[in-house]
């Protein structure tokens, strides 16, 4: 990867018929040490992640079919949430993770930016533990809770080929991206409100430019 193609990713969508395997097939492992190119997909995810304001990112949504993904909950983002803090751009090479059972699942609002056409309360784990391993090749093994590990579950499903659409049983609350958003809007306090709404206006504003 070229640094011109590094800064040039793009989100496909599972609504494209031509990029159904890499989003829906298990990604492949990472090895260590780094290689240029897998740095290169790093730093270019980071970039892509920072433009579109968090949350997580895999790398199978930006057409790499590589166990990789960033992370990164501004603050602004965690207070629409409950049981969520902001957390630094980092990143989560060859992850995976199990629920623990013993915590419950909770249904919550998702949208992801490879699914274009659905939305929903999706359920997961409370808890989860994850292993995985940072950019220097250092292994984690941790207990996460909350928001953080809701966002952590959705993306380690996408380097296993599962989206959201796979998750929303037919008893989920779902629809399209439009009725989600009013949904969403509606059970959040008046305060998480305005700033929802300045939020999405300065998403609209963007997406004209």
């Amino acid at each position: 990867m070229t640094e011109q193609q590094a800064y040039a990713l793009k989100i496909i969508s599972a609504e494209q018929p031509a990029h159904n395997k890499v989003l829906q097939t298990p990604a492949q492992l990472v090895l260590f040490p780094l290689n240029e190119e897998d740095k290169a997909l790093i730093a270019a995810m980071k970039e892509k992640l920072y433009e579109l304001k968090g949350v997580g990112l895999a790398a199978p949504q930006v057409n790499h079919h590589k166990q990789i993904i960033a992370i990164y909950i501004p603050e602004e983002s965690a207070l629409l949430r409950n049981n969520a803090k902001a957390y630094p751009m980092h990143m989560l090479i060859n992850p995976s993770y199990l629920g623990i059972d013993s915590a419950g699942v909770d249904s919550d609002f998702e949208a992801c930016y490879s699914v274009s056409n659905k939305a929903g309360k999706v359920p997961r784990f409370n808890q989860i533990s994850v292993q995985f391993y940072d950019e220097q090749g250092q292994h984690y093994n941790r207990i996460e809770t909350g928001f953080y590990a809701r966002v952590l579950q959705h993306e380690i499903d996408h380097i296993n080929g599962t989206l959201i659409i796979d998750r929303l049983t037919p008893e989920c609350v779902q629809g399209s991206m439009e009725e989600m958003t009013n949904l969403r809007r509606q059970e959040l306090s008046s305060i998480q409100r305005e700033l929802f709404d300045r939020l999405m206006k300065e998403k609209q504003v963007k997406s004209k430019q």
